[in-house]
């Protein structure tokens, strides 16, 4: 089995120090400049991680990964963001390029956990710093993986929003909380459950949750449903042009029909070139459910 190098970073002058020359180092044969001043061996992975990594050598010693870096970190999907975001309680000089430092006075070590060596704001404190550069939609989507990473799900998100009055974002961040469902799967998900509550008026549906028969016996798990009216939609991604997953799909929509379901199926397409209309779809599917089953909201 291959062993993987230790990660190593270096700073400009040590390099010189050790015999390299300014051209060898401009040539990039060896080594590949992170930051200025800052080089890595070019044969080293050029992740996130091993940027972050790299960057610690000359970071204030207080500096924390924060909003977009942190959620990637996370593994949480954000938009792309190339520049790195620190916070820290001083300024961060001389201006290191690619990084974006964000000054704060009042930080706690509940603020920070450590992931992969890496010291990184919590999945809390991650979507209240979030709150300020995304709009609803995209913090909905980060704030559902967060909320899934929280010990205390949606809660834990809660206590540092309250305590959060005066910060920028903390509107959208206290708007979005009762949005929130950790057991959201992926983002276009999260994006259909806010097209049907927020843009639909619909009632709050519940996400991937199993569906039984009048015996107690497991039928299917269906991505957005209402159970008081049976029915329920099912993101059609990728992984479902895989045989396997296409053959349970048959199986799983026979199953509920025989219990009166009404499931309909969404595309991207549906999401992102139809709004409307697929909004439109799904509130008749919903009326005509709740007609069926003579239930009210």
């Amino acid at each position: 089995m291959k062993r993987e190098k230790p990660f190593e970073a270096s700073l400009r002058a040590d390099l010189l120090a050790a015999g390299l020359t300014r051209s060898q180092l401009d040539e990039g044969a060896s080594h590949r400049r992170v930051a200025r001043g800052l080089w890595v061996p070019s044969d080293q992975p050029d992740g996130l991680w091993e940027r972050c990594k790299a960057l610690r050598l000359i970071l204030p010693e207080d500096a924390v990964f924060s909003h977009y870096t942190a959620a990637a970190l996370h593994k949480v999907v954000v938009p792309d963001e190339p520049l790195i975001h620190v916070c820290t309680q001083g300024p961060i000089e001389p201006r290191i390029g690619n990084v974006v430092g964000h000054r704060i006075l009042t930080f706690g070590e509940r603020d920070v956990e450590l992931r992969h060596g890496l010291p990184v704001t919590t999945p809390a404190r991650t979507y209240l710093d979030l709150a300020s550069r995304l709009d609803l939609t995209a913090l909905l989507i980060a704030g559902d993986g967060l909320a899934r990473l929280d010990p205390r799900g949606v809660d834990g998100l809660r206590a540092v929003v309250n305590e959060g009055t005066g910060r920028r974002g903390v509107r959208l961040a206290r708007a979005g909380l009762p949005l929130l469902d950790p057991a959201s799967k992926s983002p276009n998900e999260t994006r259909l459950r806010y097209m049907c509550v927020v843009q639909g008026g619909l009632p709050r549906p519940v996400c991937n949750a199993p569906v039984f028969d009048a015996a107690g016996d497991w039928l299917a798990e269906i991505d957005i449903q209402w159970p008081d009216v049976r029915f329920g939609l099912e993101y059609e991604g990728d992984h479902h042009r895989q045989r396997r997953q296409w053959e349970m799909d048959i199986r799983r929509d026979e199953n509920v029909q025989l219990i009166d379901w009404l499931v309909l199926k969404v595309t991207s397409t549906d999401i992102f070139a139809r709004p409307a209309a697929t909004l439109e779809r799904i509130k008749d599917g919903y009326a005509r459910q709740r007609r069926r089953h003579g239930r009210r909201r």
